[in-house]
C-alpha cells in the first residue's frame, strides 16, 4: 500500500522524535541518578568527617562519644550506619543504628588505598570508606564505613522518571498536534492544486492558478502548457480534418461522375485524382500530427542538427554561394521533440537561404532573462541575412497561414506560421527585427 506525502511525513517525523526524546530521557535519566548518587557520597562523606572529628585514641584503639554528631546514628532502623574497622578488618566501634540491624559489612571491590574515599552500593545501602593512618594511635590503620539505605534516594530517582516520562509523552503529544498542524498548512498549496487539476477535469476550469508557492509553480506553469498544448492538438486535428473534407470534395465528385458514366477511357484521369486525394491525406494528416509531440521529452543538441539542416538546405541553394556562419555550442540543448525541432529550424534555415544574398548568422546561447525557481532558463536562437528583409508592418501577418511579404518567391505562405505554432506549444517565443546585416533577424526561444 502507498502512503501519501502527509503519511510519509508525520511517520517519519515522529520516528525521529521518538528516537531523539527517548535519548534525550535517558540522558537525562542518567545524569539525574548521576547527581543523585553523588548527593548521597557527600552526604555520607560529611559523617565520615563528622565521626574523624569527636574520634579520641585511647592507646592503640579509638574511642566514640555516646552523643554523636548525627543523631540517626543512633536511633534504630533510622537507614544511616556506621562503623570503624581496624586493618584486620575486625570492628572495633559500630553505631547503634548499625547495632540494632541485620545489616552485614561486605567487602569492597576496589582496592583499599589510605586517604582516598571509595563509595560503592552494596545490596540495598550505600556504602563510603575511608581509611586513614593515625598517627596519634602508633599509627594503626583505620577504616571509617558510613552505609545509607538507597530507598529515599531509588523513590527521588522514581518520582523524577515519572516527571520526566510525563513531560515527554506530553511534549510528544503536542509535538505530534502541531506537525499535523504544520503539514496540512505546508500541503495546503498540493491540495489546492489537486482540486484545481480536478476542476480542470471537470470542465468548470481553463488554466491553473498562479497563487502557488515557488516550488510548485514551475509545476503549474508546465501543467498549463501541457493543457494548451492538448486544446492545440485538438484544435489543429479538427482544422486538418475540415481541410481534409474540403479537399477531398472536388477529386471525389470528379471520380463520381466517371464511375456514373461507365467509361473505361478516362481511367488516367480517374488515377490522377485518386493520387491527389491520397497526397492530400497524408499531407494533412501530417500537418495535424506536427503538434503532438509530447512536451514530456529528453534535451535535444542543437549543434549536429543545425548542422545536417545547413548542409541539406545549402545543397538546394548551391547556386547563391551562401556563407553561414554558426555558433553554436557543442553542449548546448532544448527540451524539444526532435521531429518539431528540424521542422523549425528547417523552415528558418530555408527562409534565410531563399531571402538571404550572400550571408547567414546562426547563433545561439542560454537567455540571461530571470525563469520561476527550479526551472532552467529558455535557449535563444537567432537567425540573420542579408536579404531585403520584412517590413515592421508586415512582422506580425507573415506569421498566419497563407500571409507572405515576398509574392514573387514561390512558396505557399505556411512557413512561419508552422514555425509559430510549434514554438508557442513548447511555451517559447518567436520575433522577428531587424538584422545588422541588413535583413531579418529572427528570434526564437525554446524551453532547456
Amino acid at each position: 500500500m502507498k502512503l501519501g506525502l502527509q503519511k510519509r511525513l508525520i511517520i517519519i517525523t515522529t520516528l525521529l522524535l521518538g528516537s531523539f526524546l527517548g535519548i534525550t530521557g535517558w540522558v537525562l535519566d542518567r545524569s539525574f541518578t548521576s547527581s543523585v548518587e553523588a548527593g548521597a557520597q557527600e552526604q555520607l562523606r560529611l559523617v565520615v568527617y563528622g565521626l574523624m572529628g569527636i574520634a579520641e585514641e585511647f592507646g592503640d584503639q579509638l574511642v566514640f562519644p555516646e552523643i554523636l554528631p548525627e543523631p540517626r546514628l543512633s536511633q534504630p532502623e533510622s537507614g544511616l550506619y556506621a562503623a570503624v574497622q581496624d586493618a584486620s578488618g575486625n570492628v572495633i566501634w559500630s553505631s547503634p543504628s548499625l547495632q540494632t540491624s541485620e545489616i552485614e559489612l561486605l567487602s569492597f571491590n576496589q582496592v583499599d588505598v589510605p586517604g582516598s574515599f571509595i563509595f560503592e552500593q552494596h545490596g540495598k545501602q550505600f556504602d563510603l570508606k575511608y581509611s586513614v593512618i593515625w598517627e596519634a594511635a602508633d599509627e594503626s590503620l583505620f577504616s571509617f564505613r558510613v552505609m545509607t539505605d538507597r530507598k529515599p534516594f531509588r523513590a527521588e530517582i522514581r518520582e523524577f522518571r515519572r516527571n520526566l516520562t510525563v513531560g515527554l509523552v506530553v511534549a510528544t503529544a503536542l509535538f505530534i498536534f502541531g506537525q499535523f498542524v504544520a503539514v496540512g498548512w505546508g500541503l495546503r498549496p498540493i491540495r489546492s492544486m489537486e482540486n484545481q487539476v480536478r476542476e480542470m477535469e471537470a470542465g468548470t476550469r481553463k488554466r491553473l492558478g498562479v497563487d502557488f508557492p515557488p516550488e510548485l509553480q514551475g509545476l503549474a506553469a508546465n501543467l498549463d502548457r501541457f493543457v494548451e498544448h492538448e486544446e492545440n492538438s485538438r484544435s489543429r486535428y479538427r482544422i486538418a480534418m475540415e481541410d481534409l473534407a474540403h479537399s477531398l470534395k472536388t477529386p471525389l465528385a470528379v471520380v463520381g461522375n466517371e464511375l456514373d458514366s461507365g467509361s473505361a477511357a478516362n481511367q488516367e484521369l480517374m488515377q490522377e485524382q485518386l493520387n491527389q486525394m491520397q497526397n492530400t491525406v497524408r499531407y494533412q494528416l501530417s500537418r495535424a500530427s506536427s503538434a503532438q509531440s509530447s512536451l514530456i521529452t529528453g534535451n535535444v543538441e542543437l549543434a549536429p542538427i543545425i548542422s545536417r539542416m545547413v548542409s541539406a538546405i545549402s545543397k538546394a541553394y548551391i547556386d547563391k554561394h551562401t556563407k553561414v556562419e554558426v555558433d553554436v555550442g557543442a553542449k548546448l540543448s532544448v527540451r524539444v521533440n526532435e521531429s518539431d525541432l528540424m521542422e523549425i529550424l528547417g523552415n528558418l534555415i530555408e527562409n534565410a537561404f531563399k531571402y538571404g544574398n550572400s550571408i547567414i548568422q546562426i547563433q545561439a546561447s542560454p537567455s540571461a532573462e530571470p525563469c520561476l525557481l527550479g526551472e532552467s532558463p529558455p535557449m535563444l536562437l537567432s537567425f540573420e541575412d542579408d536579404g531585403p528583409g520584412i517590413e515592421p508592418a508586415l512582422r506580425k501577418a507573415v506569421l498566419t497561414r497563407g500571409a507572405r511579404a515576398d509574392t514573387a518567391t514561390a512558396g505557399q505562405g505556411i512557413g512561419l506560421s508552422v514555425v509559430a505554432d510549434l514554438v508557442a506549444i513548447y511555451g517559447g517565443e518567436l520575433s522577428i527585427q531587424s538584422s545588422e546585416l541588413g535583413g531579418v533577424l529572427v528570434y526564437v526561444s525554446l524551453p532547456t
